[in-house]
């Protein structure tokens, strides 16, 4: 793999970004980073914002929130971003449950790395920090040991290649993982503590259960598979859930999403998914449509 995976910065990607960008933009246009950059201004934030423009619009892309057409440099042409259909949804759901947005959009941020092709994206770190942090929980957090302990596992799980990210990278994660409801990571006196949440949205549970049923086990719809403490735990991390609460959860679950049956037998839990979620069109992370690198000629500039 040579030293090409060394994209791995959360810098200038922050949920602070959120409100006086992301939620202003309108579906069926295309934005150049000017424009974006204008959108800042004008909600408050006075920043040059070339950097937070071009960072944020392509993690939205990634992520499947939007599409990126990079311009060329030789050719002149600019960078121009358009929101997709799951990023109006999203932006609706900002509106009436900002709970639920953040948590789904840990769950497009925890995923992608392994559900995509995109693999010199950031993502590789997201989940590496929370099932780390998880595993701990409730602890401070090191941000150095953290940093180190993940730099081993890069090198060992990427031979021959240089991780791409430092304290700086691993600390750029951390604001996604304290504006969840209830919060991950609190700070107190300039220190970040751990606390495996008490719940999280149905919807993040739906998903994360959907993740193991079909992903990681390969379970065909309609099929009952038995809840094990693996499976368990596995669907906490990723709802960065304590597993005191999963029942609780997957009762809650059970009433609010449809398709989502639980069966208790003899010996026993089952959960049967009948198919996929319909009150969310998840992108397709097997193609990479989302960024498209190709010339934007004077379309949608405003």
């Amino acid at each position: 793999m040579g030293h090409e995976l060394k994209s791995f910065q959360f810098n200038n990607t922050s949920p602070r970004y959120i409100k006086p960008l992301f939620i202003h933009l309108q579906y069926g246009r295309w934005y150049s980073m000017t424009n974006l950059i204008n959108i800042l201004n004008t909600n408050g934030l006075n920043v040059a914002g070339k950097h937070i423009a071009s960072y944020n619009s392509l993690t939205w892309a990634i992520i499947g929130l939007g599409r990126l057409r990079i311009g060329q440099k030789g050719d002149g042409s600019k960078s121009m971003f358009t929101l997709t259909e799951l990023g109006r949804y999203m932006i609706d759901i900002y509106s009436t449950n900002e709970g639920l947005f953040y948590d789904l959009i840990h769950f497009f941020f925890y995923t992608n790395y392994y559900l995509g092709n995109n693999k010199k994206s950031g993502f590789w770190i997201y989940p590496q920090i929370c099932q780390k942090i998880w595993d701990k929980a409730p602890s401070s957090v090191n941000t150095l040991s953290l940093t180190n302990m993940l730099q081993i596992e890069f090198r060992e799980q990427f031979p021959g290649s240089d991780p791409g990210f430092n304290d700086r990278s691993v600390q750029g994660v951390f604001p996604w993982l304290q504006v969840l409801s209830p919060p991950f990571l609190t700070k107190n006196r300039n220190h970040l503590y751990s606390q495996r949440r008490a719940y999280c949205t149905p919807q993040l549970f739906h998903l994360a259960t959907d993740l193991v049923y079909t992903t990681i086990e390969g379970v065909q719809y309609g099929t009952w598979l038995a809840i094990s403490g693996q499976r368990i735990e596995t669907i906490c991390k990723a709802c960065l859930l304590d597993p005191e609460q999963f029942w609780h959860m997957l009762d809650l679950t059970q009433m609010m999403v449809q398709g989502f049956e639980v069966r208790q037998g003899q010996w026993e839990t089952s959960i049967m998914l009948a198919g996929p979620p319909t009150w969310i069109t998840l992108p397709d992370f097997s193609r990479e449509e989302q960024t498209e690198f190709e010339t934007q000629a004077d379309e949608g500039e405003e």
